[in-house]
Order: structure tokens, then C-alpha cells, then sequence
């Protein structure tokens, strides 16, 4: 990041609603910037969402697997992924040294393992996208899988993403409101945004549930699958829902790397936390789990690594993922004074550095590029 002067063409005070992942990451770009920047969470920072999550930075298995590759921004998608995972590289440590909780940051990579004829195919599939995509795959065959993860169970083979990782997510919400105020911004909680306030035909500020007006040179909407009446029609977002289930893994040989499997994802965090995921809901608001998904996940992943099986499950939750009408980012300017940050769908946590950097060319701080103009809200076809 570059010092604190004020860039010129910058706005003074800006206003960002949303207090996740991605709001505070750009509350945190904008601060190093030298921007006066505020924050507004309707519950606590952190939270929703992006504690919901796994915490995945698995740019290479999104790309080559839950990438559609005849969508028309595919290319340009898997390399913002890539570009997101090279700027957590650099954030992460500066981030850090700015907030005592540990971020858990860990590129160890992630590994897909086949367990039948059918995801083996999957794996052929995605091994020529990553060709395609640039993305450093390795395929891998059932005893070097055996040799590499003998936590898993016995697999026909894998495909190995090397750079991907993961953090705790449940730490970064914390992480980030520390460096937001380490450098001078405000990260406000329980205020909730009832509307936009429009001067003139531009966004002037935002009004509070409350009633309070709280004035802006411009206003950023990072709110993720929250229904916000003020704004966009084509900015508003479809949620999917996703439950994920957590095992105590005391004691037990884990993965070294983040399991991306074709039908569970389990990746161990800190204090002997194994957590495994998720379901995936198009429409669904409610946050209550049902016991049925909850065993589905149970016995995918004790399948995917035996010696889970007779653990109990200590803790499960759903969250919900913001999905665009084209399900891609809505990353820049919507109307005058008013900016979006919208759409991360399944990758909120790894592409918040990625937005941050496509919000600050929108303002001005850097010249835009070419991922810019793709997931910008004047991109053909999203207002249709």
C-alpha cells in the first residue's frame, strides 16, 4: 500500500455500508489512502456472512471447478481470483502487525481429491482449464495422494492447487476493524442504513434508521445478500444459503491442506477445529439449519476422512452468499456519488483485497484497468 497522503483525485470522507469482509477491506485501502472513511454495520462488524464462511483462499479450485468456462467474464473472473490470492499474500502480514488475533493465514494449497470414475472426469475437466486460466495445478495419483494427505481416505487421484490457502475468518472481521482505526477510520456498529440521501441527483450521504443523516462525498454499498430497498434494482442480490458443520479434531492427523473435494470441503483451523461445508441454497433466507443437510455434510465428510467417524459435530450454522444476476462482482460506480461493492457470492473472503483495489481505481486512486471495466455496473448486460 502506499502512504497516507490524500490522493488528489480522491473523495475526503467516504461512507461505507456494510461491516464484512469486503466494506472493511475497503474501509481499510481507502484509510491507507488518507481518506476519512466510516463505516456502518447494522449488527457487529465481522459478523454475518463472512463468520459464516469458511475462510477460503482458493483461487485455482473456484477457477477450474465452480467456474462456468462459457461464461462471458471467465477469463477475466479466474484472473481476478488469481490477483486477489497475490494480494493476500502481501496483506496478510501487514494486516497482522496492525491487530493482535492470530489471522491464521496458511498457503499450503488445497487438493481435490477423486473418489470415483465421475469426479475423476471432473478433475480432467479442470485440469485443462487451469491450463486455460494460467492457474499451477498438479495431478497426482492414488499412493503419491496417499503419501501427500494420509488423513484422506483412498482416492483415485487429485488435483493439487499449490497457492491456494485459507484464514480465519472468524478472526478477520476483528483484524480488519483494528487496521480500519489503527489508521484513523471509524467502524460503527448497530446502525443500521434506512436510504440513500440524494442532493440534487447525486448521493449526498445516507439516512439511519434512526432518522439521522449522516453527510458523504460518497457512499460505498458493500452489504452483501442483505435486501436494501434504496438501492439499484439490478444491484440487488440473490442470496444462497449455505450450512457447514463443525468437528472437535483434537488429537487427530488433519489434512495439511485445504480439502476442496466435488461433494465436501474440510479445512482445519486453529485450536483443533475442523470445519466442513456447505450446501448450497439459491433463494433461501432463513439462517436455521435442518437436521438432514446437517448429516448429509456429516457423512460426506467422515467419507472423505474416516477417522471422523464417532466424532460428534459441536457446532453448526448457515450463512448467506450474495449472487448477482449474472453471478459476478458489481465492483464500481452506479450513479453519481453512489459506488457498489457487491456479488462476491462464494468468494467474499478471498476476493476483498481484489474489490478494495477495483473500488480504488472507480475513485480515481489509480488508473483503471481492464478487470475494472469487466465487473463495473455499466458492463453490458447486467441491467437488462
Amino acid at each position: 500500500m502506499s502512504d497516507r497522503s490524500l490522493t488528489q483525485n480522491l473523495a475526503e470522507h467516504i461512507v461505507i455500508v456494510g461491516g464484512g469482509a469486503i466494506g472493511l477491506a475497503s474501509a481499510w485501502a481507502l484509510c491507507e489512502k488518507g481518506v476519512r472513511v466510516t463505516v456502518l454495520e447494522a449488527g457487529k462488524s465481522g459478523e454475518g456472512a463472512l463468520w459464516a464462511s469458511g475462510g477460503m483462499l482458493a483461487a485455482g479450485f473456484e477457477a477450474c471447478f465452480e467456474l462456468d468456462p462459457a461464461h462471458p467474464l471467465a477469463d477475466a473472473y479466474a484472473q481476478f481470483l488469481s490477483q486477489s490470492l497475490r494480494l493476500w499474500r502481501d496483506w496478510a502480514p501487514m494486516l497482522q502487525a496492525l491487530s493482535g488475533p492470530a489471522l491464521g493465514e496458511d498457503f499450503q494449497g488445497s487438493v481435490t481429491p477423486a473418489f470415483t470414475p465421475a469426479e475423476e472426469d471432473r478433475i480432467d475437466r479442470a485440469e485443462a482449464l487451469a491450463k486455460r486460466f494460467g492457474v499451477q495445478a498438479a495431478r497426482v495419483n492414488a499412493d503419491e495422494l496417499a503419501h501427500l494427505e494420509p488423513a484422506l481416505a483412498k482416492a483415485r487421484g487429485a488435483l493439487i492447487f499449490s497457492h491456494d490457502g485459507q484464514l480465519d475468518n472468524r478472526a478477520l472481521g476483528g483484524v480488519l476493524s483494528d487496521a480500519v482505526r489503527s489508521r484513523g477510520g471509524e467502524v460503527v456498529e448497530q446502525r443500521r442504513v434506512a436510504a440513500l440521501d440524494r442532493v440534487a441527483g447525486q448521493v449526498r450521504g445516507v439516512v439511519l434508521e434512526t432518522g439521522e443523516r449522516l453527510a458523504a462525498d460518497a457512499v460505498i454499498l458493500a452489504t452483501g445478500a442483505e435486501r436494501f430497498a434504496d438501492m439499484p434494482a439490478f444491484a440487488q442480490m440473490t442470496p444462497v444459503k449455505g450450512q457447514m458443520i463443525r468437528f472437535d479434531a483434537s488429537g487427530l492427523a488433519t489434512p495439511k491442506r485445504v480439502v476442496r473435494g466435488l461433494s465436501i470441503y474440510l479445512a482445519a483451523k486453529s485450536g483443533g477445529r475442523l470445519i466442513a461445508g456447505a450446501s448450497s441454497e439459491p433463494g433461501e433466507r432463513a439462517l436455521e439449519t435442518d437436521p438432514d443437510t446437517l448429516e448429509r455434510l456429516n457423512s460426506a465428510a467422515c467419507a472423505a476422512m474416516p477417522t471422523l467417524a464417532g466424532r460428534p459435530v459441536v457446532e453448526s450454522w448457515a450463512g448467506l452468499r450474495p449472487c448477482s444476476s449474472d453471478a459476478m462482482p458489481i465492483i464500481g460506480e452506479a450513479e453519481s456519488g453512489l459506488y457498489l461493492a457487491l456479488g462476491a457470492y462464494r468468494n467474499g473472503v478471498l476476493t476483498a483485497p481484489g474489490m478494495a483495489e477495483l473500488l480504488l481505481q472507480a475513485l480515481g486512486a489509480h488508473p483503471t484497468t481492464d478487470l475494472a471495466h469487466a465487473f463495473s455496473p455499466a458492463r453490458l448486460g447486467l441491467k437488462a
